[in-house]
This record gives C-alpha cells, sequence and structure tokens, in this order.
C-alpha cells in the first residue's frame, strides 16, 4: 500500500510531521508532568506553540518553574498553568490538588482519585532499558529486546505499573525510550552539556587544548543523540497517531555522531584547540564493566580506557578557581562543585562520553509508522550551550552562529 503525508522543516529540525484541521486535533488538554525537568520543558514548549491542537497545558512538578520557564512560551504560556504537586504524596492528596486546579506511581492513582480519565498517557524512560549503562548491549536496541536482568532497573516496574494502569481504566499507553538528551533548561544538572561547556571555557581560559580524554575507540565509536525538541516532536506525534498506541518506541536524532567529530567544534566555539586521544599507552587507565556478563549475554565485557576522568578533572583546584573567576565575570548562577552537582555534572559526561562500546537505538519501528523527523546533533549542541549561556548556568560560547 502506498501513503504519502507532509512534513516539514524548523531550523535543525527536519521531515518534522504535520496535522490536519480534523476535529480530532483540535481543543485537547495536555498534562506535563516534571515539568521543570529537560524532558518536560521541552515538551511544554512545543505543546505551547500549536494553539489550536492544544487549548490547555497543565504543567505538574513539586518545585515552581523558574522564571524564564513562561518568558521563553511566548503568547503560549496564556494557555499553561503550573500546578505544584509532590507525587511521593498520598494519592488522595494528590487527587485534591488536581481536583482543585483542573475542574512516583502515586500519581496514577490520583488521576484515579480525581476522577481524571487520560486518552493517552506516554512514559520517557531511556536507553538504559536496554542496559548500555552496564555494558555492551545488543546493537541497534530493537524495541522488543528482553530486559535486562543483570540488576533492577526502576524502569520496568513504571512500565508494568502503567500497563496495569491503563488495562484497568481503559486508557491507551505510550513508552518512549531516547538516548542522551540534549537541552537547556534552568533547574537540571542532569545534563551532559553543562559538563562539557564547562570544561571547554575553563581550558580555553587556562590556554590549553581541549585533551580527549578517552581511547580512539570512545572516538571514533557511533554514538546517537537525542535533541529534546525533536523528542518532544515525536511525543506529540505517538499520542496522537491511532497506530502508535500501547507500544513502546525509540526516539534518536537519527544522523551519525562520533566524539571525535564533536571535539573540534566544540573546541573552536571556545576558541581553543584540540588533542585527540594520547598515543602513549602508558599513560590510560582502565576500568571493566562491573558485570561479568554483558547486557546482551554474550561477547567481552565492555572497557573504559582513559587518561584521566571529567569528574577528576572537576576536582581539580585550578579548575574550580578558574570557573570562579569565569562565573563572576558572567555572573553564572550554577554550583557545579558541590558535592551533589560535582557528581550529577561530570559523571553524566564520563558516562556519555567513554567507554569502548556504541549506543544505537533503532528507529526503524517509527520510521514504518510515518515518523521521519531527524536532528542535526551538532547544531543541537551548539544551540544548548548557547541556552544554557542564556540562563547564566555556563560561559557563553566565543562562535555566535553555528559553521558546519
Amino acid at each position: 500500500m502506498t501513503t504519502s503525508q507532509v512534513v516539514e522543516s524548523r531550523g535543525s529540525l527536519l521531515g518534522l510531521p504535520t496535522y490536519p484541521d480534523d476535529p480530532e486535533f483540535t481543543g485537547l488538554t495536555a498534562l506535563v508532568t516534571g515539568a521543570n525537568g529537560i524532558s518536560g520543558y521541552h515538551m511544554v514548549r512545543i505543546l505551547a506553540a500549536s494553539p489550536d491542537r492544544w487549548s490547555r497545558i497543565y504543567c505538574l512538578s513539586r518545585r515552581p518553574p523558574p522564571p524564564n520557564f513562561f518568558e521563553d512560551l511566548g503568547d503560549g504560556a496564556s494557555r499553561v498553568k503550573h500546578i505544584s504537586v509532590d507525587f511521593l504524596s498520598s494519592p488522595v492528596e494528590i487527587a485534591e490538588r488536581l481536583k482543585a486546579e483542573i475542574d512516583k506511581m502515586n500519581f496514577l492513582h490520583g488521576l484515579k482519585e480525581a476522577a481524571l480519565q487520560p486518552k493517552r498517557f506516554l512514559l520517557q524512560t531511556g536507553a538504559k532499558h536496554y542496559g548500555f549503562h552496564m555494558g555492551p548491549a545488543t546493537n541497534p536496541s530493537f524495541e522488543s529486546d528482553p530486559r535486562i536482568t543483570l540488576e533492577d532497573n526502576f524502569y520496568y516496574p513504571q512500565e508494568d505499573a502503567l500497563e496495569r494502569y491503563c488495562n484497568d481504566t481503559g486508557a491507551a499507553w505510550n513508552v518512549v525510550r531516547p538516548s542522551y538528551i540534549i537541552g537547556a533548561v534552568r533547574d537540571s544538572a542532569l545534563n551532559f552539556m553543562i559538563g562539557l561547556a564547562i570544561f571547554g571555557a575553563v581550558e580555553s581560559h587556562l590556554g590549553r587544548p581541549l585533551n580527549f580524554p578517552g581511547d580512539y575507540a570512545a572516538w571514533d565509536r557511533e554514538y546517537c543523540q537525542s535533541t529534546a525538541l525533536l523528542n518532544a516532536h515525536f511525543q506529540e506525534w505517538v499520542v496522537l497517531t491511532d497506530t502508535a498506541a500501547n507500544q513502546a518506541f525509540n526516539i534518536q536524532d537519527g544522523q551519525n555522531f562520533t566524539w571525535g567529530r564533536f571535539w573540534a567544534y566544540l573546541a573552536t566555539w571556545y576558541g581553543t584547540t584540540w588533542q585527540p586521544p594520547a598515543d602513549d599507552e602508558s599513560k590510560y587507565k582502565q576500568v571493566r564493566c562491573r558485570h561479568k556478563n554483558t547486557p546482551r549475554g554474550y561477547g567481552p565485557t565492555g572497557t573504559t580506557r582513559s587518561t584521566f576522568s571529567f569528574l577528576e578533572w572537576s576536582g581539580r583546584l585550578e579548575v574550580q578557581k578558574v570557573f570562579g573567576e569565569l562565573a563572576e565575570k558572567h555572573g553564572l548562577v550554577l554550583e557545579p562543585f558541590t558535592e551533589k552537582n560535582r557528581a550529577q555534572i561530570f559523571g553524566m559526561v564520563d558516562s556519555a562520553v567513554l567507554g569502548d562500546w556504541p549506543l544505537s537505538l533503532s528507529m526503524r519501528k517509527a520510521r514504518k509508522l510515518g515518523f521521519f523527523g531527524t536532528a542535526d546533533s551538532y547544531r543541537s549542541c551548539f544551540q544548548a550551550m548557547h541556552n544554557l549561556a542564556r540562563l547564566k548556568l555556563v560561559v557563553p560560547p566565543m562562535v555566535k552562529e553555528y559553521v558546519e
């Protein structure tokens, strides 16, 4: 059967879906949980940009949104309402908050208590579903791949709870699994772009090239990234597509990415030079993955070979001193070297950059159903760093316009 559809491109996002003016695609209401986070915020941005399709958007989070939250939504802000809800409180408490404002899994029970019946419930998890954080997984990963039981994974009980809720209530569900997410929000330190921007700015200020800490396996491996705005477009498409109901989907940028290519970009953006992996084998420390078996169940365990880690780098006094000077100069509000922030920010960078095994999420399932969106991951990184700088989290890149 031959089918056709209209797609559109917006900036660095290509092949995005379009929607008809049918009544089923107008006057919809969305509830976005964790709206202050990197995924929730970008989801709100996409929904708020379509006033005919999404007439009301409720943003649920424990903390109030930062000042820029509504400012960045432009005219769409008038259709967005924030509700302070702690999802760890009792279902009755959650229900009371939802009833008053809208004529962890407690949220599902809270919806029942409030007599709110969603048509579609979407849960975002991630590539950890396939065990990439524990070593080599099956590449590319298909949504039908079996669960990894080497250790507990909180994604699995979330999926099971969602499916039970939907079976009980008649709602449809989706699970979406992105890779490392590229984006910028004020309140999330779990963002590897922050650590890379700090690394670029500090090393440049010290007059040093950006040395790559990993080996050539990490430098050359193909990796997939997930731009937050593309994720949001995809998730909107998923919940509005009848044939996608009650299924899980991968989402990634759909274009090739290597750290070797990115390293030259990062150096240029912060006005310095770069160095490839060290040739001297004696400089490398090697750490094997923590499990004897691999997530895919066969083959050698993965290794991380590095001359330094970003977490180690962030503990150097000269690094912290220079960042303090840069923070004062640029009016930065982030304190990346507190014990918690340092572990989150630079541990995330180590996780994203180091290691000898690839990460590939298959997009064949989404493509078969008609989603053709892609993003230029390098350009997404550039835009994210500038947005992080606008939010006063990192030093602004010296390069103002993206050049391929």
